[in-house]
């Protein structure tokens, strides 16, 4: 073991280290491009500010459970089951920064579409977590199989970053202030297995998106996949979300995904849609995007 100063005298270090960064002020250093987690600074007071990341965190349900009685021992194989394939998605989605926390994950996406595919690997990890996790617990064990699958959250802000512990060391990692990785938790939190709960700034993407929010091809009538949802212990702002509990269609999901994370949102399969009670808010949709595009044509938003 290393020696290490009398407690006095480290109390005493730290008493001096808190007042000191009580009483500064970091530097903020905007950071355009991906996220490097290994250009983060540390040890001094410099934060890197991301413009406008979307984090998504999935969450395995009734892990507490999965720790007792029977399922003790086979918890190990159960996690890494479950975890590893939610780390690969979000990676193949381009998630610049990914972190695993127990038995949750989450991944930050920046730059062409990130909230696109930041979305569709959520979804992704859902389908996942219900279509094929969860099977193949029942398989193993069919007289009682454990009760799991993943909760996901997705949320939006600008995030600062740098790393916190001790240089030259293992002992540091990256810390990010600011609400996306900490409102895409609670939303995660509040969602049951195989549903997806997103912000307001998200559900507002999600809306404007036909391939996201309405239902495939193979439905003999389309209808809307996601319902309003208030999101808890967020800001006013960002609480008015939405819920989805539908997974990727087995016959549309590859060309739907595709296209969503290709920039894509206008279906042609809905022009003709005229059912009574869908119709009005799907033209609400289709005046957003109009004068959306118009406003970006004057330079007045983006």
């Amino acid at each position: 073991m290393a020696d290490r100063p009398a407690l006095s005298e480290m109390l005493e270090t730290f008493d001096g280290h808190v007042a000191d960064q009580l009483k500064s002020t970091p530097e903020v250093v905007p950071t355009e491009g991906e996220i490097d987690a290994s250009d983060l600074f540390i040890n001094v007071p410099k934060w890197r500010k991301y413009p406008q990341v979307t984090c998504v965190f999935a969450d395995l349900a009734g892990s507490t459970s999965l720790r007792k009685g029977k399922w003790e021992a086979s918890t190990a194989s159960i996690y890494e089951a479950a975890a590893r394939p939610a780390v690969v998605i979000l990676n193949d989605f381009g998630a610049d920064f990914i972190d695993i926390q127990g038995d949750a994950a989450f991944g930050l996406f920046v730059g062409e579409n990130s909230r696109s595919r930041a979305i569709c690997a959520g979804i992704t990890i859902k389908t996942f977590g219900e279509h094929i996790l969860l099977p193949a617990l029942e398989k193993k064990w069919p007289n009682d199989p454990p009760k799991t699958g993943f909760k996901v959250g997705c949320a939006i802000s600008d995030l600062l970053g740098k790393k916190i512990g001790i240089s030259g060391t293992g002992h540091n990692a990256p810390v990010w202030a600011g609400r996306a990785v900490n409102y895409a938790a609670k939303c995660s939190q509040q969602a049951r297995a195989h549903e997806m709960i997103v912000t307001k700034p998200i559900a507002t993407a999600v809306r404007r998106n036909e391939y996201l929010f309405y239902s495939c091809e193979c439905a003999e009538a389309p209808s809307e996949l996601w319902r309003d949802h208030n999101v808890e212990k967020v800001a006013e702002t960002d609480s008015e979300g939405l819920v989805l509990g539908s997974s990727w269609c087995s016959m549309c999901g590859d060309s739907y995904c595709e296209n969503i994370c290709n920039g894509l949102w206008k279906r042609a399969d809905l022009d003709k849609y005229m059912v009574d009670g869908m119709r009005e808010s799907y033209l609400k949709v289709i005046q957003f995007r109009q004068a959306n595009a118009r406003r970006i044509r004057r330079g007045i938003g983006g």
